[in-house]
């Protein structure tokens, strides 16, 4: 077979050899060819911001290829937002949150947890009616407490006395009921949360609502980032 040298500028995928990690000792690696007349060379990774090629690192007690997932990622470059609090709620209370998303497709990747000291409904609507604006404005942290960026959603909330209180200022009537379901049991606590993103749709209302069956607090974690699909 001849001599050939692996084109780091295409896919792995389309190497004609079977290729070999080998660790440089430097914290960077480079790849060969199970064959020994093919050349070795450094693996390298174009980097977007600067349009260069770096060395990808390797762990050294590993020598695993040094990744990180994406949504960390996303709080490095300062588009990561979250929203947390806690509130006690009495008997038959609403806690209701609105939120407005962008009419861009730079697009929300929603995730979120709560935590009942008893038992407590929880719903999430799409494409709900603001009848009567929240009273609230929520301003969601950069989860880069470096970045000056800034989310383009808009959050309200309002505690009602009850549910007639909370449709009344928000018409779930037409919407759409992504999820529901009850953390905790009588008096017993419970946790709810969604680990996968949800991406939602822009321009539209959501309602995040929590209804006490029993009186108690709620703790809750809204956590998401503001991507643009790459064409």
């Amino acid at each position: 077979m001849a001599d050939s040298t692996l084109d780091v500028t295409q896919p792995l995928h389309t190497a004609k050899t079977n290729l070999l990690l080998i660790d440089n000792g430097d914290s960077t690696y480079s790849i060969a060819s199970a064959f020994p007349s093919a050349q070795i060379v450094n693996l390298q990774g174009f980097r977007s911001s600067d349009s260069t090629y770096q060395p990808l690192r390797l762990d050294k007690a590993t020598n695993s290829i040094q990744t990180i997932a994406y949504e960390h990622h996303e709080i490095h470059a300062g588009s990561h937002y979250f929203v947390a609090g806690v509130q006690d709620l009495s008997i038959n209370n609403v806690l209701d949150f609105t939120w407005l998303m962008p009419n861009t497709t730079k697009w929300i990747h929603w995730t979120w947890s709560i935590s009942t000291k008893s038992e407590t409904a929880w719903y999430i609507y799409e494409t709900v009616v603001a009848t009567n604006p929240l009273a609230n404005a929520i301003t969601p942290f950069n989860s880069n407490r470096n970045s000056a960026g800034a989310s383009a959603t808009t959050m309200k909330y309002e505690l009602q006395a009850n549910l007639t209180a909370a449709n009344g200022d928000t018409n779930v009537a037409a919407a759409t009921l992504l999820a529901s379901g009850i953390s905790g049991a009588g008096k017993e606590g419970g946790f709810a949360r969604r680990e996968n993103e949800l991406i939602m749709e822009q321009n539209t209302l959501y309602c995040l609502r929590a209804v006490a069956t029993k009186e108690g607090f709620i703790n809750f974690i809204m956590e998401w980032y503001e991507h643009t699909d790459i064409a």
